[in-house]
């Protein structure tokens, strides 16, 4: 397998720029997931990384080789899609065999490379099948065994997993990670799908207006986001926002009195803050509890989701800008309309100045 050297890559359709220098290294046999939302970047960089879409500044090296100039079929690469793009009248083992044969391989040659990945994938008793026979999940394991029998240096993955329910979702997941540790290949997944990301990555690389926010291990983005937008885009529910001014700096902390007549505590370091500054403050759904009498907040109740293994309640709070969400056990019930006291730990608030980056956690993996 190879590595993966983007250095300043940029993208420009006429006088749109869509990728502003793109500076990444993805180690061999590393998982690296691209998130971010639609029309962010992440895609583009996926085709010019394959060769779809021409590099228009900046070089990209594959295993130490720069390849800009190569078509795709020479990048050692090898590309599963949103849409199967299967041929319907071809069997599961021609689809997989279909690359294998264009390049010129015998069949007697291909047959036992077909069979061995088709068993892996749990595939091998659907070989004589063709692609309207077979169920969504298996449709995109057939696409996923056609990159594989080719034995690529590097793995690319375009929200392969979009098209599927979410039953179904969740079994590819596992399968995906299964082959990555089987393989032990490079591979890029792009997807909108925090989930996905959290789950399958070493590495995640979220993306904004085609720039790189930030790169990290889906711990380090989840407990040390950098800015808001990388807090609020991961996370299920998102992490809540609450506006307000630091009141005091102390050695226990920063105190923040939000909008509304209401003071917390958050423990970050607040080097570069002075009182009088607005900041807005953050708090993930799991960590704000009824039976905290720190950083108490209150609000109304707005709904109440129940999920089976827990609920999350939504609140109106004059901090806030949507309703708050809190994770709470499945069996406490609560009347909409309620007014709902809560409280967080000040280890688990978070701290962002008015640009939006954020203060430094003293304890970010703080239960």
């Amino acid at each position: 397998m190879a590595t993966v050297s983007l250095k300043n890559i940029k993208k420009r359709f006429g006088d749109v720029t869509t990728l502003h220098g793109i500076d990444l290294e993805i180690n061999d046999g590393e998982f690296v997931v691209f998130v971010g939302p639609s029309g962010c970047g992440k895609t583009t960089l996926l085709r010019t990384i394959s060769g779809l879409e021409d590099i228009s500044e900046g070089e990209l090296q594959i295993g130490g080789v720069r390849m800009n100039e190569l078509p795709p079929v020479k990048r050692g690469i090898a590309m599963v899609f949103q849409s199967y793009a299967l041929y319907p009248h071809m069997s599961v083992f021609e689809n997989m065999a279909f690359g294998l044969r264009l390049a010129g391989m015998s069949k007697k040659d291909y047959t036992p490379i077909v069979q061995q990945v088709a068993k892996v994938l749990q595939l091998d008793h659907l070989l004589e099948r063709k692609p309207k026979e077979l169920s969504g999940g298996q449709r995109q394991r057939v696409a996923i065994g056609r990159a594989i029998v080719q034995k690529p240096e590097v793995f690319l993955f375009d929200e392969p997993l979009s098209n599927l329910d979410a039953s179904l979702r969740v079994q590819m997941r596992i399968e995906i990670a299964r082959l990555h540790r089987e393989l032990g290949a490079t591979m890029i997944y792009v997807t909108h799908d925090q989930v996905e990301a959290m789950t399958l990555a070493d590495r995640i690389v979220v993306f904004r207006a085609g720039q790189l926010e930030q790169v990290g291990t889906p711990t380090e983005l989840y407990h040390e986001p950098i800015n808001l937008f990388v807090a609020g885009f991961l996370g299920s529910p998102g992490m809540n926002f609450l506006s307000g001014t630091i009141s005091s700096i102390g050695a226990d902390g920063v105190q923040v009195a939000l909008t509304g007549n209401q003071n917390v505590t958050v423990l970050v370091d607040a080097a570069g803050a002075k009182v009088g500054d607005a900041v807005t403050v953050g708090v993930r759904p799991e960590h704000l509890h009824v039976d905290l009498t720190s950083n108490v907040l209150t609000g109304n109740a707005v709904v109440l989701e129940r999920l089976g293994d827990s609920s999350v309640l939504y609140l109106d709070n004059a901090a806030a800008k949507v309703p708050m969400s809190v994770r709470m056990p499945a069996l406490r019930h609560v009347d909409i309309g309620q007014r709902v006291p809560l409280g967080f730990k000040p280890a688990h608030g978070y701290l962002f100045n008015a640009d939006g980056k954020a203060f430094r956690r003293l304890d970010p993996l703080a239960e």
